[in-house]
């Protein structure tokens, strides 16, 4: 019987991500599922953080008799998370581009939101770091005359996050009555 699990040992050790994913992939079953999907996670990490995901992938082969797949999943999400992090300083930095709390702070109070919106999408790019800003955003545009924009950017957002968040619930309840609005 082909072993795929080792099969995708062997693809990641030789940097052959994919196909590392797609034995990875066949090994599965009930008792082994969330191994196989921090493994096939770890695939897809090997890919922009090589050197990080072969730390963890050798920390994994090292302690898999001990398999403690919470800790290894912590590990997994602070690299992650720090590599987002430093992706979006490394945009912000190199394209002069301008977050959305700095324009909040700094642009708005000295013109309004839609003209300092043109100002900055004309000169710059506006990074939006977090979900809470980009609901926020979506409530300016939706306040300051750009309804159809906001609501484009809203049912991105709802094919992506889903409603579960309050604030996505207001802007709903918002875009409701502006078109309720529009149709008298």
């Amino acid at each position: 019987m082909i072993n795929y699990k080792d099969l995708g040992y062997s693809a990641f050790k030789a940097l052959d991500f994919e196909n590392a994913k797609l034995y990875f992939s066949l090994a599965i079953n009930k008792t082994n599922k969330e191994e196989i999907y921090f493994l096939i996670n770890l695939c897809e990490l090997a890919k922009s953080q090589n050197k990080e995901a072969h730390m963890l992938f050798d920390f994994y082969m090292f302690s898999k008799d001990e398999l403690n797949l919470e800790e290894l999943n912590s590990i997994f999400d602070e690299i992650e998370h720090t590599s987002f992090e430093e992706s979006i300083d490394n945009i912000i930095k190199s394209e002069d581009a301008v977050t959305y709390d700095e324009f909040k702070n700094i642009v708005l109070k000295k013109v309004n939101f839609k003209d300092g919106l043109e100002g900055v999408m004309v000169s710059t790019k506006l990074i939006i770091q977090n979900t809470q800003s980009f609901l926020d955003f979506i409530e300016h545009l939706l306040d300051n005359g750009l309804e159809s924009t906001g609501v484009e950017y809203f049912e991105s957002f709802l094919q992506i996050n889903g409603s579960a968040y309050p604030k996505a619930k207001f802007i709903a309840q918002k875009i409701k009555d502006y078109e309720n609005r529009s149709k008298k």
